[in-house]
């Protein structure tokens, strides 16, 4: 099998391919304009006099084309299509042109980027619903996200030591290789607006640097805490996150300023203290509520979540920090109100486990429950009333650690973020090949199969079972990691809790309380869903259709195996699934319905959001579509 024809992960043409395929599946390219092979000769034949045979020929992946005239019937989008399973219409990724004719009856071919496209289908006018200001700053952004992307093509990862790595030296490196492609099919995703292309190389996980962290000491009057945060004075930031030297460092010059114990060092990304700090928190500079500090502590590493730092020398611990930098529509501030909804979430989680033992044995949960953070008004009132807890200015100083359970930073236990899984780096290996090695597995189609069928049959165990007590986790690649014991599947393990979903039928029947989520009063925080087609819809587009879909594709690619096959594999796993996890008859009834029977799926939308939607402080834009079921095709 050839096992090396691939390429990297993310470049202008996966851009381009993605731009395509978003555009499609959100129905800016409408199914009137899509011709069979001999449709499209025959309607450019008409126009230009000239069938273009040569460039039709040299689509051979290609029986279907998109053809978009402008009004002046001179110019003409010409785009290679197949039909597809996860939507009705994807690009080959071959290249795509622009036919025109000039004044003199000469014509012309182009071949466009993505960034080309985009330009020429605003001239098209195919986005007639979108507000003229959100179209250029996406512009701007695509154009951003291409240079990004060349940029990470300097990365400095290789597989060539994984299996000799140390579990938590894996994890660190699995992180910064997730980070290659980010969020799967986004073609923004290598987006981070705000950094220079300096500041992009350093701060990116993929370059793997040994990143400093800023302190500032902030007035203890100032600050709230997590619920795990009881004795202030051995729960602080220094005390965990230094190591002794470190701690000696930064006490010295509290003690030289005169600081005492009214202030509370706090961690600051360098990012944000080099741009925001003094821009955002210049009133509380000037009346000493803020004072920065010339320490700074060394040894952190950027998490594929960005904010998120990893430490090498203590690895249990990870860091998660404010960053003022725009990703995927929305800055990754990090706010109060999540941290406070993460810890309800945390404990129903905890809770959870305690009504499977299923859950209890193969379920592990980080711990979210310690952070520090500021709030310069009525520290005392955590609730809806002190409208301070929506404001943005505080979400861009805080801090909060994540506990990882020890036991899974060391064998034999491995721990893998599964968007690493997702990921294709030119001329080395991929993680799920990893896998197979470590289970002493030859590479062959089946136990390719078999191996990916392991996978998804435990994914959607663990995931329906938390289901069936009204739970749906935040499942997309970066906040699940695999849990691997002496190679084999056992487990998963959840992170960033702040985005469980809830549907309260199914846990008022378990025994589970409401978690009263903290929200503001007109508005209805989203975590609360008021049907099961609503609260499923998750593992549907999270679940499937981003992550498991891109661990599935990066495996046909990389062992050039049918995808076709690997959706099918899928398929019978989440129906076992289904029939093992012990649902009422209705429910399963229902779940197979929507899962199975219905013609169309939801689809969460990458590009709409972005051109015809304004989001609140905090919260990335988000609206949904549909698209085929992709096991009516396949089952």
């Amino acid at each position: 099998m050839n096992t090396m024809v691939f390429s990297p992960a993310v470049s202008g043409q996966e851009i381009l391919m993605d731009l395509v395929n978003s555009l499609l599946a959100e129905q800016y390219i409408s199914e009137s304009e899509i011709l069979t092979k001999d449709q499209a000769q025959r309607l450019c034949r008409q126009r230009f006099q000239h069938g273009f045979e040569t460039l039709f020929d040299s689509y051979t992946a290609g029986e279907h084309f998109a053809v978009l005239f402008n009004s002046a019937q001179t110019e003409c989008l010409i785009l290679s299509l197949k039909q597809g399973l996860k939507q009705r219409w994807m690009h080959v990724g071959a290249s795509i042109c622009k036919l025109s004719m000039d004044e003199a009856q000469d014509y012309h071919v182009q071949k466009l980027s993505a960034l080309q496209l985009f330009d020429f289908m605003q001239q098209l006018q195919c986005f007639n619903s979108a507000d003229t200001s959100k179209l250029a700053d996406f512009r701007a952004d695509l154009k951003q996200a291409m240079l990004h992307a060349e940029l990470s093509q300097q990365h400095q990862l290789s597989s060539s030591d994984w299996l000799t790595q140390h579990p938590a030296d894996l994890f660190i490196q699995l992180e910064q290789y997730a980070a290659l492609r980010d969020r799967p099919y986004h073609p923004l995703a290598k987006l981070k607006d705000g950094f220079s292309p300096d500041e992009y190389q350093y701060f990116s996980p993929e370059f793997a640097h040994d990143m400093n962290v800023h302190w500032v000491a902030v007035n203890r009057e100032k600050l709230v805490y997590g619920k795990d945060v009881t004795e202030i004075s051995r729960q602080q930031p220094a005390r965990i996150f230094l190591n002794a030297e470190q701690f000696l460092m930064l006490k010295q010059e509290c003690d030289e300023k005169a600081l005492g114990d009214s202030y509370l060092a706090i961690p600051l990304h360098a990012w944000q203290f080099k741009h925001v700090l003094s821009d955002k928190f210049s009133e509380e500079l000037r009346h000493k509520d803020i004072i920065p500090l010339a320490f700074q502590s060394s040894g952190w590493y950027a998490s594929s979540s960005l904010r998120s730092l990893l430490s090498a020398t203590q690895p249990q611990d990870s860091l998660k920090l404010p960053l003022a930098v725009k990703s995927l529509g929305s800055l990754r501030f990090l706010p109060i109100v999540k941290m406070i909804n993460g810890q309800k979430n945390q404990q129903l989680l905890q809770l959870a486990k305690q009504k499977d033992e299923v859950l209890k044995r193969r379920l592990w949960l980080c711990d979210e429950n310690q952070w520090w953070a500021y709030l310069p008004e009525q520290q005392e009132n955590l609730t809806p009333d002190n409208l301070m807890l929506f404001n943005e200015r505080p979400m861009h100083l805080a801090a909060q650690r994540r506990r990882i359970p020890a036991e899974l930073l060391q064998a034999p236990y491995q721990i893998i973020p599964m968007a690493s899984l997702g990921q294709l780096m030119d001329g080395q290996g991929c993680v799920f090949d990893l896998i197979l090695k470590w289970q002493n597995l030859t590479v062959t189609p089946q136990h390719i199969y078999n191996t990916f069928a392991a996978l998804c049959r435990d994914f959607f165990e663990i995931n329906l079972r938390l289901f069936r007590l009204g739970l749906m986790g935040e499942i997309h690649g970066q906040n699940i990691c695999i849990v691997l014991e002496q190679g084999q599947f056992a487990g998963f393990m959840l992170r960033d809790h702040d985005s469980v979903r809830i549907y309260q039928p199914w846990m008022q029947q378990q025994g589970l309380p409401d978690p009263e989520y903290l929200s503001p009063h007109d508005f209805r925080i989203t975590l609360y869903h008021d049907s099961v087609k609503s609260l499923i819809l998750y593992l549907q587009t999270l679940g499937i259709q981003v992550n498991l879909a891109s661990i599935l594709e990066t495996v046909a690619e990389f062992y050039q195996v049918d995808s076709a096959d690997l959706w099918r594999v899928l398929a019978q796993q989440l129906q076992q699934a289904l029939d093992d996890v012990p649902f009422t008859d209705t429910a399963r009834a229902e779940l197979k319905h929507i899962l199975f029977d219905s013609e169309l799926w939801p689809y969460k939308q990458l590009i709409r959001p972005l051109l015809e939607q304004d989001n609140r402080v905090g919260s990335m834009p988000s609206s949904m579509g549909t698209v085929p079921n992709v096991f009516r095709g396949v089952v």
